[in-house]
């Protein structure tokens, strides 16, 4: 429970922090999805509770639904697929070296942008969304993919360090104490 919770407040402050330089620094361009990258790694890391991964799924992608002003849920929903499919594809890869990690994170936000897009065709009229807005959406989603790909290995690091001190990394409870000497 408390790496899920680790990962759900990095999350939220990488949301944060790159939101917030965008506009200090007028960026207009795709941003990176450090999102998608954290819920890589939790899909990727010794985390084998689903229903821990799950719940940092659906939190993150409610609080990108949040920060982007997304119909609420689309980015929830897709965040949830995107980590059962991540997730099973973590017992089939190993995720070692800095480019594994970008192409782990790569097909992460891949998966996340297909989800979300296609979700907001199909619910286009319902939720009073002129399909036609979203066709431009569609060329800069490769620059959104790049930005990922650029951040992912930093991201990744940072978060496998944060792990590493707070010594979250171990196994069973018997691993957890600290050492004072």
């Amino acid at each position: 429970m408390l790496r899920a919770f680790t990962h759900l407040i990095i999350g939220w402050l990488l949301v944060a922090l790159v939101g917030g330089m965008a506009d200090v620094l007028g960026l207009s361009l795709m941003l990176p999805a450090t999102s998608a990258v954290v819920l890589a790694h939790a899909a990727f890391s010794r985390e084998r509770e689903l229903v821990w991964g799950l719940a940092v799924a659906v939190a993150l992608g409610y609080i990108e639904d949040l920060h982007q002003g997304a119909p609420v849920g689309v980015l929830s929903l897709s965040f949830a697929i995107s980590f059962l499919v991540l997730h099973w594809a973590a017992g089939r890869i190993a995720v070692r070296g800095w480019s594994m990690r970008a192409l782990v994170s790569l097909m992460a936000v891949a998966l996340i942008d297909t989800i979300t897009v296609t979700l907001l065709f199909v619910l286009a009229d319902p939720l009073s969304i002129r399909s036609e807005a979203l066709w431009p959406m569609l060329l800069g989603l490769r620059w959104h993919a790049l930005a990922t790909v650029l951040v992912a290995p930093p991201v990744w690091s940072l978060l496998q360090r944060t792990f590493t001190v707070f010594r979250l990394d171990a196994q069973t409870p018997s691993e957890l104490h600290l050492d004072v000497r």
